[in-house]
């Protein structure tokens, strides 16, 4: 009987040390296709003005300098809006990149659009450390316009004030590929895999 058990456990074991090698080789894959794939684009919310349709406009918004913020319409440069609220973590760790991309990228004005009361927004300004390289508004009707649902969320707007591309943004390549798109064409990652199906299929 003791022989029969250590056989078992044996057994068992060996089993158990197979199964271990076949996840860690199966985790090491799985890294290998991301790293194939590179960064994915924000992925598209179907809410909201659609990509090519001019998005809402708000005139007269103030941010945290006091100055006079619109949003949308006919401007001289593209505008990128991130939607973000006062609690949201994810939104705070974007802050260091937002700031670095507002600061290196002259050609485009970036807006943070937010939802709160005032003390949230207080409190969040505090520790944010923004200054005039972008602009922070409180702007619920904003984001009810373009109906965004959850943060933090990013439109880019061109200098005709239409929608080029939108998406949640849950890191800074995602906020990224709203950048690319304007520059290239292709709203989202959605938009590529589709225009890739149809090239197939002819």
């Amino acid at each position: 009987m003791t022989v029969f058990l250590v056989t078992m456990v044996l057994l068992l074991s060996a089993a158990v040390c197979a199964e271990l090698l076949m996840i860690l080789g199966l985790a090491r894959e799985i890294g290998r296709v991301q790293v194939r794939l590179g960064p994915l684009g924000a992925r598209m919310m179907d809410t909201g003005p659609k990509v090519q349709q001019i998005g809402p406009i708000f005139h007269g918004l103030t941010d945290q300098l006091g100055r006079s913020v619109n949003v949308g319409g006919h401007r001289e440069r593209p505008q990128l809006l991130l939607f973000t609220a006062p609690n949201c973590s994810t939104c705070k760790s974007l802050l260091p990149g937002m700031k670095a991309m507002a600061k290196g990228e002259g050609d485009i004005d970036i807006v943070l659009i937010s939802d709160g009361t005032q003390r949230e927004h207080a409190e969040f300004l505090a520790g944010a450390g923004i200054g005039a390289e972008l602009s922070y508004v409180d702007g619920r009707d904003v984001g009810i316009a373009y109906q965004v649902g959850t943060t933090p969320f990013g439109v880019m707007l061109d200098e005709h004030g239409k929608v080029r591309a939108k998406g949640l943004c849950n890191h800074m390549a995602q906020v990224e590929s709203l950048l690319n798109a304007l520059e290239t064409g292709t709203p989202s990652l959605q938009h590529l895999h589709a225009r890739a199906a149809e090239r197939g299929a002819a």
